[in-house]
Protein backbone atom coordinates (compact mmCIF):
# COMPACT_ATOMS: atom_id res chain seq x y z
CA UNK A 1 0.00 0.00 0.00
CA UNK A 2 1.14 3.54 -0.75
CA UNK A 3 0.07 6.32 1.61
CA UNK A 4 0.34 10.06 1.03
CA UNK A 5 -0.08 13.23 3.09
CA UNK A 6 0.14 16.95 2.43
CA UNK A 7 2.88 18.28 4.67
CA UNK A 8 4.62 16.34 7.42
CA UNK A 9 2.89 17.69 10.51
CA UNK A 10 -0.08 15.36 10.35
CA UNK A 11 0.06 11.70 11.38
CA UNK A 12 -3.08 10.97 9.32
CA UNK A 13 -2.28 9.53 5.90
CA UNK A 14 -4.43 8.75 2.87
CA UNK A 15 -4.16 5.44 0.98
CA UNK A 16 -3.33 6.17 -2.65
CA UNK A 17 -5.55 4.68 -5.34
CA UNK A 18 -2.96 2.60 -7.17
CA UNK A 19 -3.14 -0.40 -9.46
CA UNK A 20 0.58 -1.22 -9.44
CA UNK A 21 3.17 -1.75 -6.72
CA UNK A 22 4.27 1.32 -4.75
CA UNK A 23 7.66 1.30 -6.49
CA UNK A 24 6.11 1.07 -9.97
CA UNK A 25 3.77 3.95 -9.13
CA UNK A 26 6.69 6.10 -7.94
CA UNK A 27 8.71 5.08 -11.01
CA UNK A 28 6.03 6.48 -13.32
CA UNK A 29 5.12 9.49 -11.18
CA UNK A 30 6.12 12.76 -12.88
CA UNK A 31 7.95 15.28 -10.68
CA UNK A 32 5.97 18.33 -9.56
CA UNK A 33 7.24 21.84 -10.29
CA UNK A 34 8.27 24.03 -7.35
CA UNK A 35 9.81 26.95 -9.22
CA UNK A 36 8.89 29.31 -6.39
CA UNK A 37 11.77 27.76 -4.46
CA UNK A 38 14.80 29.62 -5.80
CA UNK A 39 18.31 30.51 -4.73
CA UNK A 40 16.82 33.60 -3.07
CA UNK A 41 14.30 31.64 -0.98
CA UNK A 42 14.82 31.90 2.77
CA UNK A 43 15.00 28.86 5.01
CA UNK A 44 11.65 29.91 6.50
CA UNK A 45 10.03 29.97 3.04
CA UNK A 46 11.43 26.55 2.20
CA UNK A 47 10.35 25.06 5.54
CA UNK A 48 6.85 26.48 5.15
CA UNK A 49 6.62 24.92 1.69
CA UNK A 50 7.78 21.56 3.06
CA UNK A 51 5.40 21.72 6.00
CA UNK A 52 2.27 22.85 4.17
CA UNK A 53 2.47 22.16 0.43
CA UNK A 54 4.89 19.35 -0.33
CA UNK A 55 3.38 15.88 -0.65
CA UNK A 56 4.90 13.00 1.33
CA UNK A 57 4.64 9.23 1.00
CA UNK A 58 5.08 6.05 3.00
CA UNK A 59 4.89 2.51 1.58
CA UNK A 60 3.70 -0.40 3.70
CA UNK A 61 0.70 -1.24 5.84
CA UNK A 62 -0.57 1.24 8.43
CA UNK A 63 -3.11 0.57 11.16
CA UNK A 64 -6.08 2.95 10.76
CA UNK A 65 -4.06 5.03 8.27
CA UNK A 66 -2.20 6.66 11.16
CA UNK A 67 1.56 7.11 10.86
CA UNK A 68 3.73 5.97 13.76
CA UNK A 69 6.37 3.35 14.44
CA UNK A 70 3.87 1.21 16.36
CA UNK A 71 1.17 1.79 13.70
CA UNK A 72 3.31 0.69 10.77
CA UNK A 73 2.74 -3.07 10.65
CA UNK A 74 5.11 -3.64 7.75
CA UNK A 75 7.12 -1.44 5.42
CA UNK A 76 8.00 -1.61 1.74
CA UNK A 77 10.90 0.09 -0.07
CA UNK A 78 14.02 1.56 1.47
CA UNK A 79 14.23 5.36 1.31
CA UNK A 80 17.47 7.20 2.08
CA UNK A 81 18.16 10.94 2.12
CA UNK A 82 21.59 12.33 1.25
CA UNK A 83 21.87 15.90 2.54
CA UNK A 84 25.51 16.25 3.61
CA UNK A 85 27.61 15.47 0.56
CA UNK A 86 29.92 18.47 0.84
CA UNK A 87 31.37 19.43 -2.53
CA UNK A 88 30.79 16.03 -4.13
CA UNK A 89 30.08 16.24 -7.86
CA UNK A 90 26.73 15.04 -9.19
CA UNK A 91 28.38 12.53 -11.55
CA UNK A 92 30.57 11.09 -8.78
CA UNK A 93 27.54 10.74 -6.50
CA UNK A 94 25.43 8.96 -9.12
CA UNK A 95 28.30 6.65 -10.10
CA UNK A 96 28.81 5.74 -6.42
CA UNK A 97 25.12 4.81 -6.02
CA UNK A 98 25.06 2.81 -9.27
CA UNK A 99 28.19 0.89 -8.34
CA UNK A 100 26.91 0.07 -4.86
CA UNK A 101 23.48 -1.01 -6.15
CA UNK A 102 24.55 -2.80 -9.30
CA UNK A 103 21.69 -4.98 -10.60
CA UNK A 104 19.17 -3.47 -8.14
CA UNK A 105 16.41 -1.17 -9.29
CA UNK A 106 16.13 2.24 -7.73
CA UNK A 107 14.95 5.83 -8.24
CA UNK A 108 17.22 8.74 -7.37
CA UNK A 109 15.83 12.25 -7.45
CA UNK A 110 16.75 15.74 -6.15
CA UNK A 111 15.04 17.02 -3.00
CA UNK A 112 13.56 20.48 -2.57
CA UNK A 113 16.86 22.14 -1.52
CA UNK A 114 19.00 20.55 -4.22
CA UNK A 115 21.46 22.84 -6.04
CA UNK A 116 20.55 25.91 -3.99
CA UNK A 117 23.86 27.62 -3.26
CA UNK A 118 23.48 27.35 0.53
CA UNK A 119 22.75 23.62 0.45
CA UNK A 120 24.50 21.99 -2.53
CA UNK A 121 23.78 18.44 -3.67
CA UNK A 122 20.73 16.89 -1.96
CA UNK A 123 19.07 13.67 -3.12
CA UNK A 124 16.55 11.01 -2.18
CA UNK A 125 17.13 7.34 -2.99
CA UNK A 126 14.23 4.88 -3.26
CA UNK A 127 15.21 1.20 -3.46
CA UNK A 128 12.67 -1.44 -4.42
CA UNK A 129 12.42 -4.46 -2.09
CA UNK A 130 11.37 -8.01 -2.83
CA UNK A 131 9.16 -8.13 0.26
CA UNK A 132 7.82 -6.05 3.11
CA UNK A 133 9.86 -5.92 6.32
CA UNK A 134 9.25 -5.37 10.04
CA UNK A 135 10.40 -2.64 12.42
CA UNK A 136 13.04 -4.97 13.88
CA UNK A 137 14.33 -5.88 10.42
CA UNK A 138 14.43 -2.19 9.49
CA UNK A 139 17.28 -1.53 11.92
CA UNK A 140 19.58 -4.06 10.26
CA UNK A 141 18.44 -3.48 6.67
CA UNK A 142 18.86 0.29 6.60
CA UNK A 143 22.10 0.39 8.61
CA UNK A 144 23.71 -2.23 6.38
CA UNK A 145 22.64 -0.48 3.18
CA UNK A 146 23.98 2.86 4.40
CA UNK A 147 27.32 1.24 5.26
CA UNK A 148 27.44 -0.61 1.95
CA UNK A 149 26.80 2.53 -0.12
CA UNK A 150 29.39 4.37 1.96
CA UNK A 151 28.03 7.93 1.82
CA UNK A 152 26.88 10.12 4.74
CA UNK A 153 23.13 9.63 5.07
CA UNK A 154 20.50 11.64 6.95
CA UNK A 155 19.87 9.79 10.23
CA UNK A 156 16.10 10.37 9.89
CA UNK A 157 16.21 7.77 7.11
CA UNK A 158 16.59 5.12 9.81
CA UNK A 159 13.23 5.99 11.40
CA UNK A 160 10.81 3.16 10.58
CA UNK A 161 7.75 5.34 9.88
CA UNK A 162 9.61 8.32 8.39
CA UNK A 163 7.67 9.94 5.55
CA UNK A 164 9.61 11.08 2.48
CA UNK A 165 8.83 13.87 0.05
CA UNK A 166 7.63 13.01 -3.43
CA UNK A 167 9.67 14.36 -6.38
CA UNK A 168 9.55 18.18 -6.61
CA UNK A 169 11.83 20.26 -8.81
CA UNK A 170 12.90 23.68 -7.55
CA UNK A 171 14.09 26.47 -9.85
CA UNK A 172 17.63 25.05 -9.80
CA UNK A 173 16.75 21.42 -10.57
CA UNK A 174 15.56 19.77 -13.78
CA UNK A 175 13.97 16.46 -14.68
CA UNK A 176 17.27 15.43 -16.30
CA UNK A 177 18.72 15.08 -12.80
CA UNK A 178 16.39 12.18 -11.97
CA UNK A 179 18.06 8.77 -12.28
CA UNK A 180 16.16 5.49 -12.67
CA UNK A 181 18.03 2.20 -12.74
CA UNK A 182 16.40 -0.95 -14.06
CA UNK A 183 17.11 -4.21 -12.26
CA UNK A 184 15.77 -6.60 -9.64
CA UNK A 185 14.23 -5.68 -6.28
CA UNK A 186 16.63 -5.72 -3.34
CA UNK A 187 16.54 -9.10 -1.55
CA UNK A 188 15.73 -8.06 2.02
CA UNK A 189 16.85 -11.36 3.54
CA UNK A 190 20.44 -10.86 2.36
CA UNK A 191 20.80 -7.60 4.29
CA UNK A 192 19.60 -8.70 7.71
CA UNK A 193 23.02 -9.45 9.19
CA UNK A 194 24.65 -7.79 12.20
CA UNK A 195 26.03 -4.41 11.05
CA UNK A 196 29.75 -4.61 10.30
CA UNK A 197 30.83 -1.34 11.89
CA UNK A 198 32.90 -1.64 15.04
CA UNK A 199 31.81 -0.14 18.32
CA UNK A 200 34.45 2.47 19.13
CA UNK A 201 32.79 3.85 22.25
CA UNK A 202 35.31 5.01 24.84
CA UNK A 203 35.42 3.55 28.32
CA UNK A 204 37.04 5.88 30.85
CA UNK A 205 36.74 7.68 34.15
CA UNK A 206 37.42 11.38 34.66
CA UNK A 207 36.94 14.10 37.23
CA UNK A 208 36.16 16.64 34.46
CA UNK A 209 33.16 18.86 35.18
CA UNK A 210 32.19 22.20 33.66
CA UNK A 211 30.92 24.12 36.67
CA UNK A 212 29.16 26.92 34.79
CA UNK A 213 27.16 24.78 32.39
CA UNK A 214 26.08 26.40 29.12
CA UNK A 215 22.44 26.13 28.10
CA UNK A 216 23.05 23.46 25.43
CA UNK A 217 25.15 21.39 27.81
CA UNK A 218 22.53 21.58 30.54
CA UNK A 219 19.84 20.49 28.07
CA UNK A 220 21.87 17.55 26.74
CA UNK A 221 22.67 16.42 30.27
CA UNK A 222 18.95 16.45 31.02
CA UNK A 223 18.17 14.35 27.93
CA UNK A 224 20.89 11.78 28.59
CA UNK A 225 19.89 11.42 32.24
CA UNK A 226 16.42 10.55 30.95
CA UNK A 227 13.40 9.74 33.05
CA UNK A 228 11.37 6.79 34.28
CA UNK A 229 7.72 5.87 34.70
CA UNK A 230 5.68 8.40 36.63
CA UNK A 231 7.27 11.49 35.10
CA UNK A 232 7.45 10.60 31.42
CA UNK A 233 4.73 12.84 29.92
CA UNK A 234 5.83 15.98 31.77
CA UNK A 235 9.51 15.32 31.07
CA UNK A 236 9.04 14.77 27.31
CA UNK A 237 6.77 17.83 27.13
CA UNK A 238 9.58 19.91 28.60
CA UNK A 239 12.18 18.46 26.23
CA UNK A 240 10.09 19.02 23.08
CA UNK A 241 9.18 22.53 24.23
CA UNK A 242 12.85 23.36 24.73
CA UNK A 243 13.79 22.14 21.25
CA UNK A 244 11.05 24.10 19.50
CA UNK A 245 11.64 27.18 21.62
CA UNK A 246 15.33 27.14 20.70
CA UNK A 247 14.62 27.06 16.98
CA UNK A 248 14.89 23.36 16.12
CA UNK A 249 13.03 22.67 12.87
CA UNK A 250 9.59 21.17 13.54
CA UNK A 251 10.29 17.93 11.64
CA UNK A 252 13.71 17.54 13.27
CA UNK A 253 12.16 18.09 16.69
CA UNK A 254 9.64 15.33 15.97
CA UNK A 255 12.38 12.91 14.88
CA UNK A 256 14.45 13.74 17.96
CA UNK A 257 11.40 13.28 20.20
CA UNK A 258 11.07 9.73 18.87
CA UNK A 259 14.80 9.03 19.34
CA UNK A 260 14.73 10.43 22.87
CA UNK A 261 11.60 8.50 23.75
CA UNK A 262 13.07 5.20 22.55
CA UNK A 263 16.45 5.66 24.22
CA UNK A 264 16.06 7.85 27.31
CA UNK A 265 12.56 7.15 28.64
CA UNK A 266 12.03 3.95 30.60
CA UNK A 267 9.72 2.44 29.51
CA UNK A 268 9.15 4.39 26.26
CA UNK A 269 5.79 6.04 25.69
CA UNK A 270 3.74 4.63 22.82
CA UNK A 271 3.62 6.58 19.55
CA UNK A 272 0.11 7.92 20.17
CA UNK A 273 1.28 9.53 23.42
CA UNK A 274 4.37 11.02 21.78
CA UNK A 275 2.31 12.37 18.87
CA UNK A 276 -0.23 13.91 21.23
CA UNK A 277 2.46 15.63 23.30
CA UNK A 278 4.36 16.82 20.24
CA UNK A 279 1.31 18.25 18.43
CA UNK A 280 0.16 19.99 21.61
CA UNK A 281 3.53 21.70 22.13
CA UNK A 282 3.88 22.51 18.41
CA UNK A 283 0.46 24.18 18.45
CA UNK A 284 1.40 26.17 21.56
CA UNK A 285 4.73 27.33 20.11
CA UNK A 286 3.29 28.28 16.68
CA UNK A 287 0.45 30.26 18.24
CA UNK A 288 2.94 31.99 20.51
CA UNK A 289 4.63 33.27 17.34
CA UNK A 290 1.37 34.24 15.66
CA UNK A 291 1.39 31.29 13.28
CA UNK A 292 -1.38 28.70 13.05
CA UNK A 293 -0.10 25.12 12.73
CA UNK A 294 -1.54 23.33 9.70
Amino acid sequence: MLYVSKGYRTSKMTPADIKKTPFEELWELPPQPAKQITDKSSLKEIDEFKANKLMYFLAGKLKNNIRGNDKLQEKELVTLDYDDLGGMLYTSFVDKIKEALKGIRFILYPTIKNNLSKYGLRYRLIIDTDRAYSRKENNFLVENLIEHIGLPCDQKSKTYSQVMGLPYLNACSSEKLIVKQEGEPLQVEKWLYQPKHKDNKLSFTTNYSHVSGKYTGVFLNKVIEGTAEGNRDVWLTSVIGTMLNQGVDAQNAYVMADVINQNFINPPLNDDQVNKIYLSILDKETRKRGVVAI
